[in-house]
């Protein structure tokens, strides 16, 4: 272990009880709760969907096996500091961890790019099967919905055509261009080409148990989020808004405050026992050597 990785970990080692102290007014209300067992449920749910992003991140890393202990322990250790920021801005630290975890950037940029290619296919299949079948959806959110729809099918389709283009362009720039700037395009529509190839790489033989655990992902994430709602609220609103609040819950780095109790908690929980691991395996390894 590095002496930075000793020092964020020492760092969120600490973070964890001052989150605690300062949250403890709602924490202490929810261990005499009645309904402690079903919003630990909650947690344990969310918690769930955690875990399934690490088994994610295990199968884009197969093809480097060695690699998924660590993703695994990267992803736990950034998911809890990483949910306070808002926006998606904690994606940058999870991106860092991957870079340290990887000696080739390349590769942590193109799981991490696979895995928020993932998301963003089940989301859209989701809100398509929304709309095929007539599920009610808040007027506020239609027009999100359509534009994420739209913008996403572009968006890979885009990809798609551009890798496409990479390949010949390279064979152009190879065969023809001999002037500086003409070297410095190549060099960097080889770079997309070979990010290009690291994701086909990353996904190749296991596209499908890809997806599904993507949608394992949001499936347990959503009903997370229905359990606490029918703890908290008298009444049913609907599954489309129930949906359209955790989509825009999870792309918005951020959530109610209530929510984002449990959300936390589940967190905490995740983070401490890998912190745990993290400390037993370097006790071991120093009594051994």
């Amino acid at each position: 272990m590095t002496r930075p990785v000793r020092l964020y970990c020492l760092l969120l080692a600490l973070l964890l009880p001052a989150w605690l102290l300062w949250h403890w007014q709602p924490v202490r209300d929810l261990i005499r709760s009645d309904a402690m067992p079903l919003l630990l449920a909650v947690c344990a749910l969310y918690g769930a969907a955690h875990l399934s992003r690490m088994l994610r991140l295990a199968l884009l890393t197969l093809d480097q096996r060695d690699k998924a202990a660590a993703l695994a322990t990267a992803h736990a250790l950034t998911a809890f500091p990483s949910s306070l920021l808002p926006f998606k801005i904690g994606e940058i630290l999870r991106l860092a961890a991957l870079f340290h975890v990887y000696d080739n950037r390349r590769k942590a940029l193109a799981v991490w790019l696979a895995e928020r290619f993932g998301d963003v296919l089940v989301i859209a299949a989701l809100i398509l099967g929304l709309y095929l079948l007539q599920v009610e959806v808040p007027p506020a959110m239609q027009l999100v919905f359509v534009l994420f729809v739209v913008v996403s099918a572009f968006g890979l389709m885009a990809l798609f055509a551009v890798a496409k283009t990479f390949v010949y362009l390279n064979r152009h720039l190879v065969l023809s261009s001999h002037s500086p700037r003409g070297l410095a395009l190549l060099r960097a529509s080889h770079a997309l080409r070979q990010l290009e190839l690291d994701i086909y790489r990353s996904v190749e033989g296991r596209l499908a148990g890809f997806l599904l655990v993507s949608v394992l992902i949001w499936v347990l994430e959503i009903a997370a989020l229905a359990l606490f709602i029918q703890l908290v609220s008298t009444s049913w609103s609907g599954f489309g808004a129930l949906f359209a609040s955790g989509v825009m819950a999870s792309l918005a780095g951020s959530a109610s405050a209530a929510f984002g109790l449990y959300r936390s908690l589940a967190l905490i929980a995740l983070t401490a026992l890998f912190l745990a691991g993290l400390a037993l395996a370097a006790r071991i390894r120093h009594t051994r050597s």
